[in-house]
């Protein structure tokens, strides 16, 4: 490239909170393809909510412990499908699980992984949480010191 400049990243690591709503799932579409564009990599989390597993633990009549591990799975399953589309289009990633609130979740593994944007959805879940759940996203943008790419 005779006289051209190569443009410096923008972006090295892109972290993507995901929790399977349709909102998590177009951020997470939205990072791949600014990660595959960009040349950066991708850290997927999701996150099992402890105040969630507890609720769902005492309704189930079940061990909070084995909610968890289902919530797990079931969390390692969104990040399976997305390590897979990431293979597919050859970009760097990365997936966790962290149990806790997720806000604060997200904030420490966006500075653990050293990450310089944060991805996500304007809400997540449905219901009468969509509320709290929602707020997460609010919570990141105040709080987040890199910058907060919200998807609608």
């Amino acid at each position: 490239m005779t006289g051209a400049k190569r443009r410096e990243k923008l972006f090295r690591r892109a972290l993507v909170p995901v929790d399977g709503s349709e909102s998590s799932e177009k951020a997470a579409r939205f990072a791949l393809n600014m990660a595959a564009i960009e040349g950066c990599e991708v850290v997927a989390l999701h996150v099992v909510d402890e105040e969630m597993a507890t609720d769902l633990a005492r309704y189930a009549d079940r061990p909070v412990e084995a909610v968890l591990e289902r919530m797990k799975k079931s969390g390692q399953g969104y990040l399976d499908d997305l390590r897979l589309q990431a293979a597919k289009g050859g970009i760097p990633f990365k997936g966790e699980i962290r149990v806790g609130l997720p806000h604060r979740c997200i904030l420490h593994l966006a500075a653990e992984a050293h990450a310089d944007l944060i991805v996500m959805g304007t809400v997540g879940r449905k219901g009468p949480r969509r509320v709290l759940i929602g707020s997460v996203t609010e919570r990141i943008v105040e709080h987040s010191p890199v910058p907060v790419l919200v998807v609608k």
